[in-house]
């Protein structure tokens, strides 16, 4: 594998900061003593100190998430070393990590509210969680099939939220206020309220949020100024009962809806000429019990789930369609050049969704440590998609899909995880899950006329192993080698995609990913000092990818390809003074296709991976004046470009270009007061974010530079 100058030199810059001489970190912060807090995380379903876990995590602390004025995890993106984020529209993220990506299939990254899985059954269906009251964001990389399941194979996110609080009243509300170039403005409101309605045993605790989008894409055609504007509304409720010292039990119900009036979808002047709307929205109602007993040699956990989902989508397929509608048999269906106006393709979708784990975890820090469990999972998917035609005179159905898209799951596992310290300083963990989905299709659909109605069920099951070693020769150093297997179950496709023309095969098989990771964390004495690095080789087999029939608007699931390569995480802090904290990350990626099918050739890099990002921050905290403190924060994230090219589709292949990034914030904390000004995208970056293939024909941008102010009181 070759390695470019700039991959060599990111490598140098990794290792260096990695072996960076502790007592000079130690000698440079003489001025203050106090050591930072510790982060405690949950990645292994029990509490434990971020340093002392034996795997690739990263911990983002609700204090660096305000610090930074992120709202949700994609501006966050880049810091995290191998996550990368492709949105085409709000609420249909498509989350990579590792280079796990396809465009096809199901997800690949498992995302989880505190103990509550998310995912949807396809891959650009994540569900935007907005960074509201959360104590942390864990983004755990690596399969994570064990303790976390099928769809994880890149990884798992975990969005940990705030708990109520059962001794006093607090609470803080803030609001900001911003200005996009040329486009409208930005504005919010938020606010948290803790209340212990008896102290020390019960309380709640409410968030809410309401978001105006100025936008910033002009429809021409349409006449619509700032067209991809809209508002986004959650809140949340979170009760917490202590009957007694070893009994806990807490339900969360959150509520959440977007509306956007089109997709971020424009040429390079930041307009867009759609013959159509095309608006989406997406309604979340969200429930999840957790009750923990603890029986003193153990903590039993049970988390009770339920997901109800709504998403409309709206399209303009008149680039794709029209020409096909009218030019001359036998390339078309003959209609005069001008008859159709427009066509448009609305999309209606649900998913509700059922889960139950209980688990038992072994409690104390003994030699042995376990967690063993089970969890049942139903998942119900509802669709009813239409292309609508202007004028409506085409005498077939020309796109159409009703009924369960892309299918109904049923799926149950048992898992468990033994770690034992049979020496000091050595710990081995063994890890398995047995998991069994049974997957049921009932739809109709419809293409150029050709209909059909699939009914089709399968069982796929899989066994995905843990084995981890980890070495802790200091309370400085930590090393780990790991190995595990991630799973997708396998699915079905639609039978009258092949027009009556292509035999369209009816199911696809399950791909699995062995991962193998080698990797360390270093910290100073005092803490001041940290830094991690992971080495990992991926092999991702049977990959579920999207077959296209030449010269037809044909597409359908098979198991294509191999995708495997090596790749790099690293990233380091550094509290040089009191005041100043510096951090740097990145990441490489050298995921890539193994064999040549009419797809891919060998070498093809991985859809929707960048081969390297870099982040950069410096949170300055300071005084305005003797009673006044003011903080300053600086970050700058840059990701190289990435491509999707299947062969038997595009003759070149689409790219997302390099960007980077820039925000910048100052301000002062006046006893409860917070008041700063920002920029966001300073450098006004307008790269490709996505890029136009397939049905798209204008790429996605990000939102140009933003400057404003920030407001928030705490009591």
């Amino acid at each position: 594998m070759q390695i470019s100058a700039k991959y060599r030199w990111f490598l140098l810059v990794t290792c260096s900061l990695t072996l960076m001489p502790f007592e000079s970190a130690t000698a440079q912060t003489a001025d203050d003593s106090s050591k930072p807090e510790d982060i405690i995380v949950t990645a292994q379903k029990r509490e434990e100190v971020l340093f002392e876990v034996p795997m690739s995590v990263t911990a983002l602390t609700g204090q660096e998430i305000a610090e930074r004025g992120s709202r949700e995890l994609k501006d966050l993106q880049y810091s995290v070393p191998g996550l990368s984020i492709s949105e085409l529209a709000p609420g249909t993220e498509q989350v990579e990590l590792r280079g796990v990506s396809v465009f096809s299939g199901q997800s690949t990254v498992g995302v989880y509210m505190d103990d509550l899985p998310l995912n949807g059954e396809t891959a650009q269906s994540g569900l935007n969680i907005r960074l509201l009251d959360v104590a942390r964001v864990e983004v755990l990389r690596g399969p994570q099939g064990t303790l976390y399941g099928q769809g994880a194979m890149g990884g798992t996110i975990r969005y940990i939220t705030n708990a109520p609080g059962l001794e006093q009243i607090s609470g803080n509300i803030s609001a900001e206020l911003g200005t996009i170039n040329d486009g409208g403005t930005d504005s919010s409101i938020e606010g948290v309220l803790n209340l212990p309605i008896a102290q020390g045993k019960f309380g709640v605790r409410v968030a809410a949020a309401h978001q105006h989008f100025g936008g910033w894409v002009d429809n021409t055609t349409l006449n619509l100024k700032d067209a991809n504007s809209g508002s986004s509304d959650i809140v949340r409720g979170r009760a917490l009962w202590l009957p007694t010292d070893k009994l806990s039990v807490s339900l969360t119900l959150s509520h959440q809806k977007l509306e956007v009036g089109s997709i971020n979808l424009s040429d390079a002047n930041r307009t867009t000429t759609s013959a159509v709307p095309t608006p989406t929205s997406s309604e979340a109602n969200i429930a999840n019990l957790a009750i923990n007993y603890d029986m003193n040699f153990a903590t039993l956990v049970s988390s009770s789930g339920w997901v109800d989902r709504k998403d409309t989508n709206q399209y303009d397929l008149s680039p794709a369609f029209i020409p096909a509608l009218e030019a001359p048999a036998p390339f078309g269906l003959g209609y005069p050049p001008g008859t159709f106006a427009s066509i448009s393709y609305h999309v209606p979708s649900s998913n509700k969704i059922f889960s139950q784990e209980v688990r038992l975890s072994s409690n104390g820090k003994g030699p042995l440590q376990w967690t063993f469990g089970g969890m049942f999972r139903n998942s119900k998917t509802a669709t009813h998609s239409f292309a609508i035609v202007a004028p409506n005179i085409v005498p077939f159905d020309l796109l159409s899909v009703n009924g369960t898209n892309p299918s109904n799951s049923r799926s149950w596992a048992v898992f468990g995880e033994l770690a034992w310290t049979f020496a000091p300083q050595i710990k081995v963990t063994l890890g398995g899950r047995y998991f069994e989905d049974r997957r049921r299709q009932d739809v109709n659909s419809a293409t150029f006329g050709a209909a059909s109605a699939d009914s089709n069920s399968a069982k796929f099951s899989a066994f995905s192993p843990r084995f981890n070693l980890s070495w802790t020769p200091s309370d400085s150093a930590t090393f780990y080698l790991n190995a595990a297997k991630g799973f997708r179950s396998g699915g079905f496709n639609r039978l009258s995609a092949g027009l009556g023309l292509v035999t369209v095969p009816p199911t696809y098989d399950p791909d699995t990913l062995w991962s193998y990771e080698f990797g360390g964390r270093f910290r100073s004495a005092d803490h001041r000092f940290n830094a991690e690095f992971s080495v990992y080789y991926n092999d991702w087999t049977g990959v579920q990818s999207l077959e296209f029939a030449n010269g037809l608007p044909v597409q359908y699931v098979v198991n294509g390809n191999d995708i495997a390569g090596f790749g790099v995480d690293a990233s380091a802090s550094w509290r040089a003074t009191k005041g100043l904290t510096l951090s740097v990350s990145g990441s490489y990626s050298g995921m890539e296709y193994k064999n040549t099918t009419g797809e891919r050739i060998a070498g093809d890099p991985a859809d929707y991976v960048p081969k390297f990002t870099l982040a950069a921050s410096a949170n300055y905290d300071f005084h305005w004046a003797s009673s006044i403190p003011g903080f300053a924060r600086l970050d700058y994230q840059h990701t190289d470009g990435w491509q999707v090219y299947p062969r038997n589709l595009l003759p070149a292949p689409a790219f997302a270009e390099k960007q980077d990034y820039i925000n910048a914030r100052i301000g002062l904390n006046w006893n409860d007061l917070m008041f700063s000004i920002f920029a966001k995208n300073l450098l006004d970056e307008g790269a490709v974010t996505y890029p136009a293939f397939g049905g798209l024909f204008v790429p996605m941008r990000p939102q140009p530079r933003t400057l404003g102010i920030s407001l928030s009181y705490e009591f």
